[in-house]
């Protein structure tokens, strides 16, 4: 290395610098950037072998740093010539995958003012340059090739040292950083210039950023070069983990920042089935544990009466004489077929003829609630061994059923005197399997029917078959033990089929002699019942069909001949009529028996099965506050669900009662469902459990496209539940605040008619919603939407109501006489629709925008209504304001409103209104008087609108005889006018309140009442 002549006093000063350099800086704290380092001068213990130009100017040389271990660095201190033009260029730097390079200098800086006679020469700052090349120039100018390099920048020191720090042994180092790029070439070179300082370059670091390389979400992401852009995001796909998968449709996807940060990670990878999440890896489940989908974060235990031997199980096995239904889900415990029945009881009638058992369920019913009963009836003859019996062939009949009953009673018909019949009565459940009823464990009694002697069924014979007779012969019985003379008297019954059980009888006393049956001349396909009665009183029906291949030489039907007697067609009908009536009276029995407080007392109630059947559409709406039991008459129109069938997934927020949550529905034989899921939490009061088991009997009544679906209840665990559909995208105001963007007003306009559809299948059950608004109406894909929001009881939502006096929001979509009185009804709901048809148009904004509760209710007495939001159709702002006439009875029917919408729906672009079709303008703003209690100036009209008149004569003998007597009205009051209906003391209460708050706030605002 060239040193010069020799050295100059003030660069030998500089030289001792570095050797009594305590370096300042440590090591910086290192961020979530890695920073790739192309150069750092500090690493390297060996000459660093750098071009200076000229020789006596900068100068390589030795020192230590902070941990004694030795560095070169280079200096220069030419301060007192001028005109001074020292370079120094580094070797050639290849850039590696980095186009934004970072340069970071370490240096100190001597303060001219410190140097005698160096004031004019001396400089206090250096500049820095660079080259892009292809390859090493090796040494040189940097100005030769024909390439000038470029300036980075002018480096100045923050601090600078003086001859009392040199004395006093305190360097002050200064570090800088720079920035290059972005570069184009494989490499370059840097160079530094003095102009006349007396610098020392202690340390230069090249290096550039990138962004680590890291794992999220279970996605392996490689190390990535930041771009040079600092707008410029570099998409990188990540990789699962080893046992995880990734969605197809949303691969795991993270972008690469300017700065080397980790941005906007999209998609993920769950672990495969039989391995759960553990940190950044996916560990298998251990033995006992299970996961059967992707879909379920972590391993679960094995179900009851089962286990997993190996690692990574997918599911679990059942131990012995345990099993799973083809229907059950993995997550379903092992079961076992079920004992026998017990108790197994009979009791035999003898006209008709007929064996009628009953027992109790099996006192193990294998862990399972699908336990049926299947029967198994043997004939066993008279003469022979007990042992000798046989099937009963298809002759016997089963009520309800032979096999599948749930019913714990049966009934055979058809059975033959004289015989002996075995029946066994076999519990089968969800494991026992198809061919299990031979080989279950059953009950079984014997039972002689007693004496007689039965027909067999070709010993009838069909003599002769004629236009308008039929003539039938067959053997005479002897009964056993009789003697010769046989008093036996037959009857014959015969019916036309289609018309019912119409018979004629002919008795004839002991002769086996034929008999014909006449006077019919439209009998055809007819159904013969043969009995005989003997002196014993045993009695046998014997069904003996003419077969369907017999009706050629029956058709004794001459054309014309159809018509009927009037007696006849009178008594068709009549017992048609009462059949009917008979079915309707035994469904509104069943109906509405869990709703008048009887029939609670049955001993096995606990084991009754419940049953979930589709009442038709159009009915009348149950109160369940009617319900004597609300727990048995959810059940009528709510799906009993196995708590193992739902999953929790994650919490949506706090409900009323509990979590509300989203989930999964698993049922046998379908597939998993998304659901939401309510639950009531623990400690509830009796109070609040009947008031969320009235939301599942009110949500379990409705069955409409456009209101929430319920798929059930689980009210046999802990906790009770109420599961729905799941509506992905939310409630409906808070979608459009979010996509206002994305949305046109014809859009918008779709959404209106399925709300009024379901509005009016609700006012046509009778039903009224009382807290309708767009944050109670969900939205699912495909722009679905559907009412929900039935969880809170009438008195709640009036007191709701109320309290909007204060501000709070529902004001905002109740009513005046809602306000006022508390009277709801579906013209309520009307005036509430109207307001949703607003904020869909206004895309979720708020209505009244920041007006409180007590100006809006203020401005709506006073005739003030919302105007049109913009592109809003002026039909459908017209609309708007017929919903929101102050006269309930002027304000459109939910029909009139889902027609109307309708037909606004089919028009291509929303035309204007004619004169013949346009509904009227509301009442000018002008014309609105306000008043203390509008429009209602008497107790008998306040009565009225309660729809309680009958009550004028108590208020009025009483002496109430004006509004504000009412207003001091107490529940005792009301009690000592003879009013004895609890609901309707609850009702006037209501009304009271109403004025009673409607009194303060006009006092608050001024007004004398």
């Amino acid at each position: 290395m060239e040193t010069g002549a020799g050295p100059h006093p003030l660069r030998l000063f500089v030289c001792l610098m570095p050797l009594c350099l305590a370096l300042l800086l440590g090591p910086g704290r290192p961020g979530t950037a890695e920073e790739v380092t192309l150069l750092d001068s500090k690493a390297s213990q060996a000459e660093l072998g750098w071009t200076a130009l000229p020789s006596t100017g900068w100068e390589e040389i030795s020192g230590v740093d902070e941990h004694d271990r030795p560095i070169r660095t280079y200096q220069v201190c030419n301060v007192l010539e001028p005109n001074q033009d020292n370079w120094l260029q580094t070797g050639w730097i290849s850039r590696g995958r980095g186009q934004r390079i970072f340069v970071e200098l370490q240096f100190t800086l001597r303060d001219c003012s410190s140097i005698p006679g160096a004031t004019g020469t001396c400089k206090e700052t250096f500049n820095a340059y660079y080259l892009e090349t292809e390859a090493d120039l090796g040494r040189g100018h940097p100005h030769l090739g024909g390439n000038r390099p470029r300036k980075i920048d002018t480096i100045a020191a923050d601090e600078s040292f003086t001859q009392g720090d040199l004395g006093e042994r305190k360097m002050k180092l200064n570090t800088e950083v720079r920035e290059i790029g972005p570069l184009s070439r494989q490499g370059f070179h840097l160079a530094f210039q003095d102009v006349g300082a007396c610098v020392a370059l202690v340390s230069v670091r090249v290096y550039y950023k990138q962004c680590r390389a890291t794992v999220r979400g279970l996605a392996a992401f490689p190390a990535t070069a930041a771009e040079s852009a600092f707008s410029t995001l570099v998409e990188v796909a990540g990789t699962c983990v080893a046992h995880s998968e990734g969605e197809p449709s949303s691969p795991p996807r993270m972008h690469c920042g300017a700065d080397g940060e980790w941005l906007v990670p999209v998609g993920r990878c769950s672990c495969s089935a039989g391995f759960q999440e553990r940190g950044d890896i996916c560990e298998a489940c251990p033995p006992g544990f299970y996961k059967v989908s992707p879909r379920r974060p972590l391993c679960s235990p094995c179900p009851e009466h089962s286990l997993a031997l190996e690692n990574a199980s997918t599911f679990c096995v059942c131990q012995d004489t345990y099993a799973r239904s083809p229907t059950d889900p993995p997550s379903a415990s092992c079961t076992r077929p079920p004992s026998a029945p017990r108790d197994l009881q009979y009791s035999l009638s003898r006209s008709p003829l007929a064996l009628r058992l009953r027992w109790l369920p099996p006192e193990d019913s294998g862990g399972r609630s699908d336990v049926t009963y299947s029967l198994l009836c043997l004939r066993c003859g008279r003469d022979g061994p007990a042992g000798a019996c046989q099937p009963c062939g298809p002759r016997v009949a089963f009520v309800p059923r032979q096999a599948g009953l749930r019913e714990r009673a049966a009934t055979l018909l058809h059975l033959r005197p004289g015989a002996r019949y075995t029946v066994r009565v076999a519990a089968l459940n969800g494991v026992s399997g198809p061919a299990a009823a031979a080989g279950a464990t059953y009950a079984q009694v014997t039972v002689s029917t007693g004496p007689g002697a039965p027909w067999e069924e070709d010993e009838i014979r069909r003599d002769r078959v004629e236009p308008q007779s039929v003539s039938l012969s067959w053997r005479e019985p002897v009964p056993a033990g009789a003697s010769g003379t046989n008093r036996t008297e037959y009857e014959i019954r015969y019916y036309e089929k289609g018309l019912g059980d119409r018979f004629q009888s002919w008795v004839h006393l002991g002769s086996p002699l034929a008999t014909q049956v006449g006077g019919q001349p439209r009998l055809r396909d007819s159904p013969f019942q043969n009995r005989n009665q003997n002196l014993t009183k045993s009695w046998e029906t014997n069904p003996s069909y003419l077969d369907s291949c017999l009706l050629p030489e029956l058709g004794c039907i001459a054309p014309g001949s159809r018509d009927q007697s009037p007696a006849v067609v009178v008594t068709v009908v009549t017992i048609s009529a009462l059949l009917v009536l008979g079915s309707v009276m035994s469904v509104l029995a069943i109906w509405r028996r869990p709703c008048d407080g009887k029939g609670s007392g049955n001993a096995h109630d606990e084991e009754e099965l419940y049953f979930h059947f589709k009442v038709p559409t159009r009915r009348t709406f149950l109160d369940p506050q009617s319900c004597g039991d609300p727990l048995q008459a959810v059940h009528l129109f709510a799906k009993e669900l196995d708590a193992k069938s739902v999953t929790l997934e994650k919490s949506l927020g706090a409900g009323r009662f509990g979590d509300l949550c989203c989930g999964c529905l698993q049922l046998p034989g379908r597939q998993e469902l998304p659901v939401a899921v309510h639950t009531l939490r623990e400690g509830c009061s009796d109070s609040q459990k009947l008031s969320f088991l009235a939301e599942a009997l009110t949500l379990g009544q409705f069955d409409h496209s456009h209101i929430v679906r319920l798929e059930g209840v689980v009210t046999r665990g802990n906790p009770l539940m109420i599961v729905t559909e799941y509506m992905n995208l939310g409630a409906l105001d808070d979608f459009l605040r979010h996509h206002e963007a994305e949305l046109v007003t014809a859009q918008l306009m779709g959404l209106l008619p399925g709300l009024a559809s379901a509005m009016k299948y609700l006012s046509e059950m009778g039903y009224v919603h009382r807290g309708l608004a767009a944050r109670r109406v969900l939205l699912s894909s495909g722009l679905i939407c559907k009412i929900s929001g039935f969880g809170r009881g009438p008195r709640d939502r009036a007191e709701a109501v109320y309290t909007t006096m204060s501000g709070r929001s529902p004001a905002l979509w109740a009513a005046p006489e809602t306000l006022q009185f508390g009277h709801f009804s579906s013209a309520s709901d009307v005036w509430s629709f109207g307001i949703v048809m607003w904020e869909v148009m206004a895309f979720g904004e708020r209505p009244y925008w920041d007006m409180s509760g007590q100006d809006v209710i203020k401005a709506v007495e006073d005739g003030f209504r919302l105007p049109p939001p913009r592109n809003c159709p002026s039909q459908l702002h017209r609309l708007m304001l017929e919903c929101w006439q102050k006269d309930p009875g002027e304000r459109p029917r939910f029909s009139q409103i889902h027609s109307i919408l309708s037909k606004m729906g089919q028009e291509p672009e929303p035309s204007k209104c004619a004169s013949t079709t346009c509904l009227r303008p509301p009442t000018p703003l002008a014309d609105r008087a306000f008043s203390a209690f509008p429009s209602f100036g008497s107790v008998g009209a306040w009565l009225e609108a309660l729809d309680l008149c009958r009550y004028k004569d108590n208020f009025s003998a009483a002496g109430y005889g004006s509004l504000e007597a009412v207003t001091e009205m107490t529940a005792q009051d009301l009690g000592s006018l003879g009013i004895s209906s609890a609901e309707h003391r609850e009702a006037l209460l209501s009304g009271i309140s109403a004025l009673q708050t409607r009194v303060l706030q006009l006092q608050g605002q001024g007004v004398q009442v």
